[in-house]
């Protein structure tokens, strides 16, 4: 079953629909975006989520010392958007996820290898600020990585696009955020339609 990460949740109602849409896990941004949550948002949500549903906080290039604060307010797993170092990333002892931007080429093999423990998250490369792009990128570059272990697929994903990743690469997780969004707020219409379209592609590509 491929796990549903939604991301760029700004609030307890946001969260409280992306669990019951059915979400495996939610992101909240700590990191310059219009997504961007305090610390105090980033608590409020650890507590009214049920514990099983991690807390994932994003960063990008953060220091050390906003990741511990992050970890104190309630964040479970640690993804790492920018150009952390493989020991920087390590060097919380929790989980954690590092994204590799893909653009025209997959990334080297090498530089995943070097990220050892980390879960990777393939997103689309660009855009004005550092992070997600909201768009997709050509699925097909990653099909030669399916042999490196469990990874995240990202970048401009919706329900009506998120059959193709799935079928083509099977990945562990899939991330989506503006994909589940209307007018610049997640829909819980959009999520839920979301969580159909994954558990309805992982039938089919059984």
């Amino acid at each position: 079953m491929t796990r549903i990460k939604i991301c760029g949740m700004r609030g307890v109602e946001d969260a409280l629909a992306a669990v019951e849409a059915g979400a495996d896990a939610l992101g909240v941004i700590l990191a310059a975006s219009p997504r961007r949550v305090g610390l105090e948002e980033v608590a409020e949500i650890r507590r009214a989520v049920p514990p099983f549903i991690p807390l994932v906080g994003v960063f990008v290039d953060p220091k050390g010392d906003e990741v511990r604060a992050a970890l104190a307010a309630g964040v479970d797993v640690l993804q790492f958007s920018g150009g952390e170092s493989p020991a920087f990333c390590r060097g919380f002892a929790r989980p954690h996820i590092k994204v590799f931007h893909v653009g025209e080429h997959a990334p080297d093999r090498s530089r995943i290898a070097a990220y050892q423990g980390a879960m990777p998250m393939f997103d689309t490369a660009g855009g004005q600020l550092p992070g997600g792009t909201g768009t997709p990128f050509a699925w097909s570059l990653l099909e030669p990585l399916r042999d490196c272990g469990p990874f995240v697929v990202a970048g401009g994903l919706q329900a009506e696009s998120v059959g193709e990743p799935i079928a083509m690469l099977r990945p562990f997780a899939v991330d989506v955020s503006s994909g589940v969004e209307r007018d610049g707020r997640k829909s819980p219409e959009l999520m839920r339609a979301f969580v159909r379209a994954v558990r309805e592609s992982d039938a089919t590509a059984r």
